[in-house]
């Protein structure tokens, strides 16, 4: 089987999409599957460069404002040649064009919207978004054979948007080998001296609207004063003003000595940042899956988030908290939390190692992804994970 997989971007600076969408590539690949991955230029992310490693035959294109007539001109002429297309997100002309050329084509066509449907991201550039389901999105999804969630509550949001089509419930992956070894947490220690001698809360995550840090900056206000032997770290990055914008509603909080900002922390970085963390916290507004939370569970870290992303097995698997979006809330969860004992919070930690190595490996999400692609180009009894009503 030979599959095209398009996306806008898989930059280091873009979340999760970046991760999972060559991790999936690399994982179909070691199932025997011929992969041809397609996406703009731009500064790759890890999982990026490892799928070129792992024989996934991927293809940058340069653009301007994310707009490329060289893709354009390379999904034309590769779709004549696959069996099946597999477009990831939505807004963007890399979309339009997958969809135009499967339609075109007549190939099957698979499309997985990456959250763009949930209500809490359908309200931001709300009118932008309408004119391009309008021109261009909405027929694409209408035609698609099959849409692709990663949870039911994005299930339940794609059916509220109008569309009828077969949709596969198919989580992300992980790689649990890769959080098995941590490195030690010394080189973060030794580049920021506040971490050292203190148990860590750890936001790790894009720097955006969606993430929910004004209701962290409040929480922890309320929560710091009590507990000084705790210090929070924010990993990541964002757009340039609104990162000022966040850094400034933190400092008149009084928070500046109860925080540290460590950018951007990839590869060797992330993973020792989850070595030095105690508690994952993730007060999201829109998370189709969180693979953030799904890292921190792997490295054995339990995790407060809201009910805004998809992970009940918090509560039912005893490896963290699944809470409205609320300050009172969130403020009195943190207090509970870092009131726990060393040996109940590694406790906690265990059930949520067993919990990503029972559901989420990448060799039971790719196989669950293989029949669904043989279902739509074979027919026959639709896999368990398809929902049709």
């Amino acid at each position: 089987m030979r599959v095209l997989h398009t996306i806008s971007g898989i930059w280091k600076h873009t979340g999760g999409p970046a991760e999972t969408v060559p991790q999936l590539c690399s994982a179909l690949v070691q199932k025997g599957i011929d992969v041809i991955l397609t996406t703009l230029d731009g500064p790759l992310s890890d999982a990026a460069i490892e799928c070129k490693k792992n024989s996934v035959d991927l293809r940058t294109y340069s653009h301007h404002w994310k707009f490329s007539l060289k893709i354009t001109e390379a999904i034309k002429e590769i779709t004549k040649n696959v069996d099946i297309i597999h477009g990831h997100g939505l807004w963007l002309p890399t979309n339009w064009v997958t969809g135009f050329y499967a339609r075109k084509h007549n190939k099957p066509f698979v499309i997985t919207t990456r959250g763009a449907l949930n209500p809490n991201a359908l309200s931001h550039s709300p009118w932008k978004k309408k004119i391009a389901g309008y021109l261009f999105d909405n027929r694409n999804l209408h035609s698609a054979d099959c849409i692709h969630v990663t949870s039911l509550g994005e299930y339940e949001a794609i059916r509220s948007y109008g569309l009828k089509n077969p949709m596969a419930i198919i989580p992300n992956g992980i790689d649990i080998k890769k959080f098995m070894f941590l490195p030690p947490g010394t080189a973060l220690i030794d580049r920021y001296k506040t971490l050292d001698g203190k148990k860590i809360l750890l936001f790790l995550s894009r720097i955006s609207w969606e993430k929910g840090l004004p209701l962290l900056a409040e929480a922890w206000a309320n929560v710091s004063p009590d507990f000084r032997d705790w210090h929070l770290l924010i990993g990541g990055r964002g757009p340039q003003k609104y990162e000022n914008e966040i850094k400034r509603l933190f400092k008149e909080k009084g928070l500046s000595e109860r925080v540290t900002w460590a950018g951007l922390l990839l590869g060797e970085e992330k993973m020792s940042a989850l070595a030095l963390a105690e508690l994952f916290v993730l007060p999201t507004h829109s998370e189709n899956f969180g693979i953030a939370i799904a890292e921190a569970l792997s490295a054995g870290v339990p995790v407060i988030t809201t009910k805004e992303a998809p992970w009940p097995d918090l509560i039912e698997h005893k490896c963290g908290w699944w809470i409205p979006i609320d300050v009172d809330c969130l403020t009195n969860v943190l207090r509970e939390a870092l009131m726990l004992s060393d040996a109940e919070r590694e406790e906690m930690g265990e059930n949520g190692k067993s919990l990503i190595q029972g559901k989420y490996t990448w060799d039971r999400v790719t196989a669950q992804m293989i029949s669904v692609y043989d279902w739509i180009i074979q027919g026959g009894t639709p896999p368990e994970c398809i929902k049709i009503d």
